[in-house]
């Protein structure tokens, strides 16, 4: 049992790494063979699978002591839970993120609405959590390392957060939703 979850993890990295540098590269790219399938990725689930692992991995060697400690993180909700959750609530968020936008886009008053389904949806908002997870937890591990007061560190990582979070996720939901390329119908 030990040596098949060492070989799962050994083919989540190399995967995991693929996806990501595709992932920054174009996310259309990164998503060629889950677009338009109908069905939540396998594949996608591993590679989020490596991205959670990663951000935990990143809480446990690079937070700080005021990570835990500091009444000013985040919002006040989240002062009350155990860091350690974080990976998880930013993913519980895209994937709540991911059903309101595809609703929105799928039946919204859009000129051209979104296609595909939900499931695609679900798979834009899974990889693109295994990339913005570890993103995501560096930098809040990183602004808490920061001496003194760092209320303008915070604001602007939030914001390039903020421009991150709206330009890749929604390049991941048209890279799973794009239409058929002539050549994937024949």
């Amino acid at each position: 049992m030990e040596e098949k979850a060492v070989n799962s993890w050994l083919d989540i990295a190399p995967a995991y790494l693929n996806f990501v540098l595709k992932f920054f590269r174009s996310p259309r790219e990164a998503f060629a063979g889950v677009a338009r399938t109908a069905q939540v990725s396998s594949d996608m689930t591993s590679i989020l699978l490596g991205g959670v692992a990663l951000s935990y991995l990143i809480v446990a060697l690079a937070g700080s002591p005021q990570l835990r400690d500091d009444p000013g993180t985040v919002a006040g909700w989240l002062r009350k839970m155990d860091y350690h959750l974080l990976p998880v609530v930013a993913l519980l968020g895209a994937l709540a993120l991911a059903v309101v936008c595809h609703m929105v886009g799928r039946y919204g008053l859009s000129v051209q609405r979104l296609g595909g389904t939900v499931e695609d949806s679900v798979n834009a908002a899974l990889g693109f959590s295994a990339v913005y997870l570890p993103v995501i937890v560096t930098v809040l591990c990183g602004i808490t390392w920061l001496p003194g007061r760092n209320g303008a560190a915070a604001v602007t990582a939030g914001f390039l957060l903020a421009a991150f979070a709206v330009w890749y996720f929604a390049w991941s939901l048209l890279a799973t939703h794009r239409k058929a390329e002539p050549s994937e119908t024949s």
